[in-house]
């Protein structure tokens, strides 16, 4: 069976977003939604093109490319952190950091829009998890798997996104203590 190779690029698709988000400012203007919530939906869509584009691009179909999956609980994140002590190399550090980091700003954006404190923790599982989702079912679609499905990576999301939660509600409570003295 013969199969067609292809590479979606990154760079197109973020102009894409991007223009989707200039369309989405100007709908806003013309509803005239308040400046702060204008710039935080503005933050909050730009955020969310970023993750797209990071998670999703570039997409490729290769005949032979095939990068593993890991459904075993903390594997690969030990395999980056005993490369990195033993190699002394930051490339295989940086995905266990970018996978904590990623979704902590998600973990703010829920903490403004969402009131319900217990579901700003599902929902930055969710979304973690539909990420993985994704990028395992467009791998089979495209009988490509082009991203690895991997389980540590909904573990450092969400404890990324946790942690976002948490510094909000943290910094929150100082700011209107300082306010209130």
């Amino acid at each position: 069976m013969f199969q067609q190779s292809f590479i979606i690029d990154r760079e197109p698709i973020f102009i894409i977003e991007m223009g989707i988000l200039l369309i989405y400012a100007i709908i806003m203007l013309i509803r005239k939604v308040k400046f702060k919530r204008f710039v935080l939906n503005l933050a909050f869509g730009f955020y969310i093109a970023v993750i797209i584009a990071i998670c999703f691009f570039p997409m490729a179909s290769i005949e032979g490319l095939y990068i593993p999956n890991s459904f075993v609980p903390f594997k690969s994140t030990i395999e980056c952190i005993s490369n990195f002590i033993r190699n002394d190399a930051l490339h295989d550090f940086i995905p266990v950091v970018g996978n904590f980091v990623m979704l902590m700003p998600l973990g703010v954006f829920y903490s403004i829009y969402v009131k319900n404190f217990k579901l700003r923790f599902l929902y930055v599982l969710l979304f973690s998890v539909s990420i993985e989702t994704m990028q395992f079912v467009i791998g089979l679609i495209i009988g490509c798997n082009y991203r690895s499905t991997d389980i540590d990576d909904v573990i450092l999301n969400t404890a990324g996104g946790i942690i976002g939660i948490l510094l909000f509600s943290l910094l929150k409570k100082m700011y209107f203590k300082l306010k209130k003295a």
